[in-house]
């Protein structure tokens, strides 16, 4: 088989196409460009979407197209001389590729017998299960599982050809025929041989209770000779309790009358004055018991609001102590930054002038000079050289005065000496203004609180008012409704105190009623009646005693007759037994020869491995001699296909203990080794590899794409890399087909 062209609307594919030739085709894809997505597509082409799988990564789900189209397939191939078309659609509401259609290329000639569940197994010559455990290889899946079709093929290749056969299935079958028979203490023999000691332990009581049945019947028939005599005596006593009772019923009935027409009168009182069922008066009531202590809530809230409002006021007049006049923090602290620097401000005025007194002084120094060595100045000039510093000095000392007291005077309101002491006060204000507010809101809470629990005590005054208003319509105050509620229950109760009353004697008259044949009055003849001289106790004892003996020696035959029954007849039972044991012996010969078949079937199983595991080994080695570089010579397999690498010491490596990267070549180098040998030769199925060499380095990658191009010379081979070392390497290699792959854009 040769794949020659696959066309997909399937996942992020839309209707895109993918052209293959013989020989190796190296499709080269960076990640999320669609390779995964081309190998599903493939294996569904093939063999289908699976039917059986379930929830969101199922295919059908996984890759539903994403452009919303309906999911759909074409591939173009050549199985032998003959060239095909084949295509899956799916029709609208149906099987995802559901329809399946194969016909002759360039012809409308469909392909006879090929449908969509049988193509795949007619193309390649092998089951879903096969095909993806060789010739479908993908890196997150080289290890080999057991399968029992891979089995049947493998078994079939070695053996007789059947393909029908799997020693898994099989040893299956035959393991569950064995534990049906005989399992711990389960199966058919178990249960055959506890049914056969069941059977001899019945037979064995069937013998004893009939000796115990025969002597409780004749037990029985003489405590009810005794029984008989005591009966007759009490008969009379029956009689005379009957005319007891007649006169009981005409008492009960007369006082069942006067009690029915007192408990009519205070019903009819009732509902004349309309005095509510009792339900609705415990109703009111009720709300009467909320109404109290909603009351009590709101006077303790109330007292609450007080303290609050005396907390508030105290927290008030602290914050009015402190000369800051109420305002907030922050404003106090712009007042505390206004008057410091104004303060200091007048402060810097109040320093003397040093310039200008020294320009003074020495005017008047010269003026005075000049005088004093007759330099001929004018005699006020001199004059006015003299005074002139006396008065600046005297103006300037009055204006450092008023400035120093201007200074003294923004501090007076604080009772503080420096602006430096406002801060500590600017401190303890922001605490106590605090303090004020949270006083404030605690106010307002339990205010809002009281004005919730005043609104809840209008609310319950109103509805008590409304529902009393029927029976007591001059009632004001709600705390009057609590007597006439009471009241009213009383009343009630004592109805239904009559009432029950009258269900007694009803119940009476009734009972008593039953126990008599009619009620008519008594008879000449039954008012003439005596009593036995026997009193009832002793006759009562007597016949207590014989009908007690009776009934245990009846109780002890029913029951012995009984437990026969339920054992069964005697003549079954031995016929059981006899049937019971044969069985045995039957199933008994069943087991032993199920088991024999059993270990027959394990010992031609052990051979089959043995011939079959040697062969797999030495190719799957001589594959991973040649991608190894000749680092490892052999395989060894187990019985599950478990592969373990040996090297020049002739140590043998399970994958567990290998590198990551040559646990994927000893996989692969078996994956290659049973496509040889499971795969038909006549169908040539293409190799699929699915980044495979991942985890390989470049030496290793290097053999293995040597030996992969050796082996399209005999088969088509499909690389799916997100690599670029393989083209790289397979460059103007002959029959190598480098294909690059485009990030698709449906996202």
């Amino acid at each position: 088989m040769i794949l020659h062209a696959l066309t997909a609307t399937f996942g992020c594919l839309n209707n895109n196409t993918l052209e293959l030739q013989e020989g190796l085709n190296l499709i080269q894809a960076p990640n999320e460009s669609g390779k995964s997505t081309w190998l599903a597509f493939l294996r569904s082409m093939l063999y289908g979407l699976s039917t059986r799988e379930r929830g969101l990564l199922a295919d059908k789900n996984r890759y539903a197209p994403w452009n919303g189209a309906a999911m759909s397939g074409r591939m173009e191939l050549a199985d032998g001389t003959q060239e095909l078309v084949l295509v899956r659609d799916t029709v609208h509401g149906g099987v995802p590729m559901g329809r399946f259609y194969a016909a002759y290329a360039g012809t409308a000639v469909q392909v006879e017998g090929m449908t969509g569940q049988n193509a795949g197994e007619r193309l390649t010559g092998v089951p879903r299960a096969v095909f993806e455990r060789s010739a479908f290889i993908r890196q997150n899946a080289l290890p080999i599982d057991q399968d029992a079709e891979l089995e049947k093929r493998i078994a079939a290749l070695i053996s007789s050809g059947d393909e029908t056969t799997s020693y898994l299935e099989t040893e299956k079958r035959l393991r569950t025929a064995l534990n049906r028979r005989r399992h711990n203490q389960t199966g058919l023999l178990p249960r055959t041989e506890a049914e056969i000691a069941e059977l001899r332990q019945s037979l064995i009581q069937l013998h004893m209770l009939q000796q115990e049945s025969d002597h409780a019947r004749l037990q029985a028939r003489c405590a009810g000779e005794a029984a008989e005599t005591a009966a007759q005596k009490l008969a009379l006593h029956d009689r005379m309790d009957e005319i007891d009772a007649k006169r009981a019923f005409f008492a009960a009935k007369a006082e069942l009358a006067q009690t029915e027409k007192a408990a009519a009168a205070l019903k009819a009182q009732l509902e004349t004055e309309h005095v509510p069922p009792a339900q609705q008066l415990m109703r009111i009531k009720f709300n009467a018991a909320n109404l109290l202590t909603t009351q009590v809530s709101m006077n303790h809230v109330q007292s609450q609001a007080e303290e609050a409002k005396k907390q508030a006021a105290a927290a008030r007049s602290a914050v009015d102590a402190v000369p800051f006049a109420a305002v907030a923090p922050e404003e106090a602290a712009a007042q505390v930054r206004a008057v410091s620097e104004r303060y200091h401000a007048l402060q810097k005025r109040a320093v003397p002038s040093l310039p200008l007194i020294a320009v003074l002084t020495a005017a008047a120094a010269a003026a005075l000079a000049g005088a004093a060595y007759g330099l001929g100045q004018p005699y006020w000039i001199t004059l006015v050289a003299a005074v002139l510093p006396i008065i600046c000095g005297f103006l300037r000392a009055g204006s450092r005065r008023r400035a120093r007291e201007q200074a003294d005077a923004l501090l007076i309101p604080y009772d503080v000496k420096t602006p430096e002491e406002l801060e500590p006060l600017l401190t303890d204000y922001h605490t106590i203004y605090n303090v004020w507010v949270r006083q404030q809101q605690n106010e307002a809470q339990i205010n809002a609180s009281w004005q919730s629990f005043y609104q809840t005590y209008k609310k319950l005054s109103a509805e008590i008012l409304e529902e009393t208003s029927s029976f007591c319509p001059n009632i004001e105050n709600v705390h009057q409704v609590s007597p006439l509620l009471e009241a009213g229950l009383r009343r009630w109760r004592q109805l239904q105190a009559l009432e029950t009353r009258a269900g007694q004697l009803r119940e009476r008259c009734n009972a008593l009623r039953s126990r008599l044949p009619n009620d008519a009055p008594l008879s000449k003849t039954e008012e003439a009646l005596q009593r036995p001289p026997e009193s009832r106790i002793d006759l009562e004892a007597l016949l207590a005693e014989s009908r007690d003996q009776q009934q245990q020696a009846r109780s002890r035959y029913d029951r012995c007759e009984g437990e026969m029954t339920a054992i069964g007849d005697r003549l079954e039972l031995t016929a059981q037994l006899e049937t019971l044991e044969a069985s045995r012996s039957r199933a008994q010969e069943e087991y032993d020869a199920l088991a024999l078949a059993l270990e027959e079937l394990d010992r031609a199983n052990t051979d089959l491995q043995t011939r079959f595991s040697p062969a797999l080994g030495r190719r799957a080695g001589e594959i991973l001699h040649a991608l190894t570089r000749g680092r490892y010579q052999h395989v060894l397999l187990d019985r599950a296909l478990h592969p373990a690498a040996e090297d020049a010491a002739a140590i043998p490596r399970s994958a567990a203990l290998l590198s990551q990267g040559a646990a994927d070549q000893l996989y692969l180098a078996l994956r290659l080794a049973i496509s040889e040998l499971v795969l038909p030769a006549d169908k040539q199925v293409p190799l699929i590899l699915d980044d495979t060499f991942t985890n390989f380095d470049d030496e290793r990658c290097a053999a293995a794409l040597d030996f992969l191009s050796a082996e399209a010379a005999r088969r088509q081979i499909l690389l799916f890399t997100c690599q670029s070392r393989e083209a790289v390497y397979l460059q103007n290699r002959e029959n190598v087909h480098i294909i690059t792959l485009r990030e698709t854009g449906w996202r």
